[in-house]
C-alpha cells in the first residue's frame, strides 16, 4: 500500500514539473513574397513560446549566439514538429512540418521567464488551406483542472486575396505570460495585434469546432472564471476570486477582408496564463515610457542598427524597487540588463539589426515588474521593416522625410 501511495505521489510530482515549464505562445505565418507567381508558394511560419526560466534556462550567451533552448527534462523538444491536424493531404500539399524547438530570445531570472522563437520556410501550393498545431501535455495545475493538454493551432490559407490578387499575411499577435490579476477586481487585458494587409481583425475564444482542436484541455469559457468576456476588438475582461488560482487563456485572432465579411482569411492562436494575486499594499503599478512610444510604429531598414531605451517608473515608495523590464519581441532584439537611473526610474537598452527575413510588421511588448510582484500594463509598439528608407509605416500618417 505504501508503495502505491509513493508511486502516485511520484507521478503527480513528475506531471506537475513537466506541466510547469510551459507558459503559452503564439504562431503566425506570412508569404515570403506576397506577389509571387506560379503555384508553389514559400511561407514563413513563426512560432513564439514562453517557458519557466528555472526549468528551461537560456543564458545571455545563448541568446547572442542564437542557440536553441535547452532540452532539460523535456525530451519531446528533440523530435516534436508542428503537425498538420486538419485538412491534411490534398489541402496541405508540400507541407513539411517544422520543429517546435525554438531559439533563445529573452530571459528574466527575477521574473522567472524564458522567451523563445523560431521561423521556418515551408513550400506550399496555391489553394492549400489546413491547420497545424503544437500539441503536448500538460499545462501547470489550473483552477479548473489539475492536468490539461495544450493545443496551439494555426490555420494556414494559401489562397490569393480577392481584392488584390496577392497572398494573404496572417495577423501577428503577442501576449506576455503570466499576467497577474488582483483578486476580486475586473482586469482588462488587451491583446496586441498587427496585420500587414490592414485587414479587419476580430478575436474569439478558441474551440474544438469543425474538427480543429484549437485549445486542448483549456477551451473557454469553461477553463476561465465565470463571466470572463472576450470582445471582437481583442479585449478581455476577467475577475479572479481566489488568490493563487491559475487559468490558461486560449483565443484566436482572425483577419477579414472587410467589415461585412464573416469568412476569415486565417486564424492565429494566442495562449497565455493568468495568476490571481493579492492586491499590493501600493496601488500604483510601474509604468513604462520610452522610444518607441506606446502603440506607435517606427519604420526601420534592414541592415541598419536600431537602438533605444525603455524606462520604468516606480510610483511606490523607496522600499519598492523595479526588479526587471522584460520584453516579448523577435529574434535579434537584444535587451540589456536593468539599470537604476535615479530614485524612481530604471531603464534597459535595446539593440536590433533587422534582417530580410523580418520584412513587414514586427510587434514588440514590454512589461515592468516591481519587488511587490506587481506588473505594469503591457507596453506595446510595432516596427515596419523595409529594404529602403520610407517616411513611415503604411498605416501611419506620412510626414516629410529628410534622408
Amino acid at each position: 500500500m505504501r508503495s502505491i501511495v509513493l508511486l502516485v505521489l511520484l507521478i503527480y510530482f513528475v506531471d506537475t514539473i513537466n506541466g510547469s515549464h510551459f507558459l503559452g505562445g503564439t504562431i503566425t505565418w506570412r508569404p515570403r513574397n506576397a506577389s509571387a507567381t506560379g503555384t508553389s508558394v514559400d511561407i514563413i511560419i513563426t512560432q513564439t513560446y514562453s517557458w519557466t526560466y528555472s526549468l528551461v534556462t537560456c543564458t545571455t550567451a545563448m541568446i547572442t549566439s542564437n542557440q536553441l533552448i535547452p532540452i532539460g527534462g523535456y525530451s519531446y523538444l528533440t523530435y516534436q514538429v508542428l503537425n498538420c491536424i486538419s485538412n491534411c493531404g490534398a489541402s496541405s500539399t508540400g507541407y513539411v512540418a517544422p520543429s517546435i524547438r525554438p531559439y533563445c530570445m529573452d530571459i528574466s531570472a527575477p521574473v522567472g521567464t524564458t522567451i523563445s522563437q523560431r521561423s521556418d520556410i515551408v513550400t506550399l501550393q496555391e489553394d492549400d488551406d489546413f491547420s497545424a498545431a503544437f500539441q503536448q501535455f500538460a499545462w501547470r495545475p489550473l483552477a479548473t483542472t489539475s492536468s490539461a493538454t495544450w493545443s496551439i493551432s494555426v490555420r494556414i490559407n494559401v489562397n490569393r486575396r480577392s481584392n488584390n490578387g496577392s497572398y494573404n499575411n496572417a495577423p501577428v499577435a503577442t501576449m506576455m505570460s503570466p499576467i497577474l490579476i488582483p483578486v476580486n477586481q475586473t482586469t482588462v487585458i488587451n491583446v496586441p495585434v498587427v496585420d500587414d494587409d490592414g485587414d479587419i481583425i476580430r478575436c474569439r475564444w478558441s474551440t474544438t469546432a469543425n474538427g480543429v482542436d484549437e485549445c486542448g484541455g483549456v477551451c473557454p469559457p469553461g477553463s476561465l472564471p465565470s463571466n470572463t468576456i472576450i470582445y471582437p476588438n481583442c479585449t478581455i475582461l476577467i475577475i479572479g476570486q481566489i488568490v493563487g488560482n491559475w487559468f490558461a487563456v486560449a483565443l484566436m485572432v482572425e483577419d477579414f477582408i472587410n467589415s461585412t465579411s464573416t469568412t476569415s482569411l486565417s486564424s492565429v492562436p494566442v495562449q497565455f496564463l493568468v495568476q490571481v494575486v493579492q492586491e499590493s499594499s501600493c496601488p500604483n503599478p510601474p509604468t513604462i515610457i520610452g522610444t518607441p512610444s506606446e502603440q506607435s510604429c517606427i519604420a526601420v531598414v534592414t541592415g541598419q542598427i536600431f537602438t533605444s531605451q525603455l524606462i520604468a517608473i516606480n510610483s511606490c515608495n523607496s522600499n519598492v524597487t523595479i526588479i526587471d523590464i522584460t520584453i516579448l519581441a523577435f529574434l535579434g532584439m537584444i535587451r540589456g540588463n536593468i539599470t537604476q537611473l535615479n530614485t524612481t526610474a530604471y531603464y534597459v537598452d535595446l539593440s536590433w539589426t533587422p534582417t530580410v527575413s523580418q520584412l513587414g510588421y514586427q510587434l514588440m511588448c514590454a512589461m515592468a515588474f516591481n519587488s511587490q510582484n506587481v506588473q505594469s500594463s503591457q507596453y506595446c509598439f510595432k516596427f515596419y521593416v523595409t529594404q529602403t528608407s520610407v517616411c513611415g509605416c503604411p498605416d501611419s500618417v506620412l510626414r516629410d522625410c529628410f534622408f
